[in-house]
This record gives C-alpha cells, structure tokens and sequence, in this order.
C-alpha cells in the first residue's frame, strides 16, 4: 500500500491508498418507482438531486392495454390504438429532459393474458402467457427505441417483479413443487427476444427478487435462483443435470435484499437479505461457469432494483434517523463489498398519509419528506448518506475508511475528525469512478467517542460516528404500533 502524510496536531496519521493498478469498481445508485406526481419537471429534479443516475418506474401492463381486445387488435404494435401510453409517454420523455437514465419494468398483465382458472388481479399475475408478453414488450420496446413519434430511448428493461413473492405471481407451488420458477424461465426467455429483436444493444433485467422465504407462500431468492438457472448446493454451487433448456436469457440479474435487521443482516439459509448479497453473487458467477445464463456479460451484473428502510419520522416505528442515516451509508458499502455495481433506493419521497392505513403498512422510506407538494418536500438526512456515502471503523492500526464521491468523479477527499472542531487528518484520492478507501494511523475512535467525515469540493458527508450500531430487529417498512 501506498503511504500518504498527514498532519495531526495531537497523533501520527498515515494514509493507505487503494494499490496502484487496482480494479476500479463503480458504485452507480438509481431511484426505484418514481411516479412523476403531475409535477414531472419537480419530481425529476428530485431525483437527480440524489445523485442518481437512473430512475426505474413500472409499466403496469394491465392499465395500458384495452379490458378486451378488439377485433384487429395488434398486441405488438407500439402504435395500437387501443394501448394508453400517455403517462408513459410524459414520463420517459422527463426523465430523460432531466439528465437520467430511465428503467422500465414490465409489470403485472392484463386478465385476458392470464391463463388461470380464476385470476385476481392484474398486479398479480397468474401463469402469464408468454407469447403474449413477449408482444407487449416488443410494443413498448417499439415505442421506447428511438425512432417513434418523437419518443427517447429506454435501453434498460426489466422483466416482471418478484416472482418468487405469491403478493405478485401466481402459482408459487403446485402442491410441495415449486413451479414459479420454471415458469418464470420461459417468461424471462421470451421477453429478452423480444426485447432483443427491436435493438440487440438494449439490456435485459431479471425481475428483482423478494427477500425473504415463507412457507407456502414465498421461495426464498436463493432457492428461487438455483431452480431458475437449475444449480445445485447452498454454499458450493454446482450446475444439476442437463442443459437447463438451453439456458436462462438476462444480461442483469436483480434482488431486494431488504433486511429485518441492519446493513450486516444475512436472514435464513434461502434469504438474500443485504448481509447475504455475497451467496447470490457466487451463485450467478457459478452459473455464468456453467453456461446457463444467456446474456451480453462474461460476468453477469448484480443489482439491487429495491432498498430502503422507513424512516422516524414520519414512522413512529421507523428507524430513527440517526441510525437509518448511518445504516444507508452502511448499506452501500455492503453492497459495494459484496460485488454490487447499481443500487437503487425504494423511494424519492414518503408516501402520502392515509389515516386508513396503518403505518407499517404505508412506505415512509423515501429520501425526501412529503411535503404538500414535489417542490415543497423536504431532505432527510438519509439522503446526504445516499449521495454522499462513507463509512469509518475504528480497526487495529487505525480507521478503516470507505466512501463514494457525490457526483461518482475523482478528486481529492480529505478526512476530518472531529476535536472540538473539524481538524483535518488525512487525504485520499478518489479513482475516476468516486470511490476512495484507505485506512488512517490512529487511536482515534478506539474508545467509541468521536466522528470522523469526508469533505470533497467543499462538500462534507454526514459525520460518522466511532459509538458502533449493532445489529438488531427492525422491520424494513416499520414495526406495528404497540
């Protein structure tokens, strides 16, 4: 390692660059589910605001296309009379105006498409025809490309959400055999041709997967991800017998991993909660060994689609905020450890309040407070983190450290800590993707007193306290009253 001097007025300070020649590893973060609130041009302002790249929103398929289809009814034709794009047309064209990237998910599917006995919703799909998906998405990936009425392009297309979740795909099992998954393999591999033939440059995402498994009713992402891409084991992934029907066709797989604890919380042995994101990215590399993903990447991408925690306030049982800031900034260098490259967070602002619903059952997660209108919400401190992450452990030969730069470029960080005062400490360098790491010569911190910060640009991150938060129980949309 490479050592940097520094000034300290009461202790010797030494600074440990990343090696020279080192991988760079970008940690590039989106917001998840960005409705644009009929006041697109404030919403989006938001979002970059953030200091994201990407906004990710569904395309609820079920809304757009007709109750019943009509005689001549073309399902893939973007220009069909009887789809309504209009919200989706205003939103694509303001994300883009406002300098992000967007991300659409197909979701959910009209009755007509469903192929169940008895269908409940279009949100909740049950057994999706694929031929009929693989239509939609070609319309709307026709639509989307570029070259239609005036449209951007949308490059990046996720294929439905959480179908290991029975609250968003049906069936989960057909008596104790799990069938989502098999189901979700044909679903997935018609939707990347389609989405292919209208422009082999656009990227296909998996649905991101829910969490948790629940007995009868969830499969676990892991177990849900072994059968999808037909590997075997829990820790040593292996490929199971045959061919896998040729394969599994995404250039992105996608997970949720919302904890019921904090940032290091792994959950049971067939969760991905974000403590356990390492097992999922050893499964996806073991697969691309084998051959069964089918996609643009040597090394298939892992992204997290959906983050988040609510917040106290508004959620009397939220995270307070002192420690959901300290665990947002947590969380990404978790993530970012464990292989992750994109992170998005679960969302821009607080849900409104409906006096109805209780809440646990309501997202206060978002990074601004909900004010009366976009332009009038409010920042929370967790959005600093967000923007801004960094983290530091007091270790044996001094503080650890970790961050990513607000706007992802190089530069020069400096460290600070605070002595009745912020006193300077230390510099290290950002690579050319915002990231910097090193390690700092010092006691500071090892009694459990004190904050140690990161400025860049005159910018400083939220101060990162040396008294440690453990892991502990926590819903990640609340606890219920009382």
């Amino acid at each position: 390692m490479r050592i940097r001097s520094a000034i300290a007025a009461v202790f010797l300070l030494a600074v440990f660059a990343a090696p020279a020649g080192a991988a760079v590893r970008p940690l590039e973060t989106g917001v998840s589910y960005v409705y644009d609130e009929n006041e697109p041009t404030a919403t989006f302002a938001e979002v970059k605001a953030t200091g994201a790249r990407l906004a990710h929103t569904p395309v609820r398929w079920g809304s757009i296309a007709p109750d019943v289809p009509s005689a001549g009814f073309q399902p893939g034709n973007p220009a069909e009379p009887s789809y309504e794009w209009e919200d989706t047309d205003r939103w694509v064209s303001h994300a883009v105006a406002a300098g992000l990237t967007p991300v659409l998910q197909i979701r959910g599917a009209p009755r007509w498409a469903q192929r169940c006995a008895h269908v409940f919703s279009s949100d909740t799909p049950c057994n999706p025809d694929p031929a009929q998906l693989a239509a939609f998405a070609t319309a709307a990936a026709g639509r989307y490309s570029g070259n239609f009425g005036g449209l951007p392009r949308v490059r990046y297309w996720q294929g439905l959400n959480e179908p290991n979740l029975s609250l968003f795909f049906l069936p989960q099992f057909e008596g104790n055999r799990a069938v989502s998954p098999i189901l979700y393999r044909t679903l997935i591999n018609t939707f990347y041709a389609a989405i292919k033939a209208v422009d082999p440059s656009n990227l296909v995402i998996a649905a991101g997967l829910g969490p948790i498994a629940v007995p009868k009713y969830t499969i676990g992402p892991l177990r849900f991800s072994r059968e999808l891409l037909c590997m075997r084991g829990h820790e040593r992934f292996r490929p199971a017998r045959g061919n896998c029907g040729g394969g599994v066709a995404f250039d992105i797989f996608a997970i949720h991993p919302y904890t019921t604890g904090g940032p290091t919380h792994e959950g049971g042995k067939n969760d991905v909660q974000l403590g356990g994101l390492g097992r999922l990215h050893a499964l996806l590399r073991a697969a691309d060994r084998a051959g069964r993903i089918k996609g643009s990447f040597r090394h298939t991408p892992l992204w997290v689609t959906e983050f988040s925690w609510d917040t106290n306030p508004p959620d009397p049982g939220g995270l307070p905020m002192g420690i959901a800031t300290r665990w947002t900034a947590e969380a990404l260098h978790t993530a970012w450890r464990a292989g992750i490259g994109t992170f998005f967070w679960f969302s821009v602002r607080d849900e409104e309040a409906d006096p109805g619903t209780p809440s646990h059952a309501s997202v206060e997660s978002g990074l601004y407070f909900r004010g009366p209108t976009v332009a009038q919400d409010h920042p929370k401190d967790v959005l600093r983190a967000f923007r801004f992450p960094f983290v530091a452990y007091p270790r044996r030969g001094g503080l650890a450290l970790w961050g990513r730069t607000p706007t992802s470029r190089e530069g020069r960080v400096v460290i600070q800590v605070w002595k009745g005062g912020w006193r300077k400490v230390g510099v290290v360098r950002a690579d050319r993707v915002g990231i910097f790491r090193g390690r700092v010569r010092s006691a500071y911190g090892r009694d459990r007193n004190g904050q140690v910060r990161a400025v860049y640009k005159g910018r400083g991150s939220v101060p990162f306290s040396m008294h440690p938060v453990g892991d502990f129980p926590q819903p990640p949309f609340g606890r219920p009253a009382g």
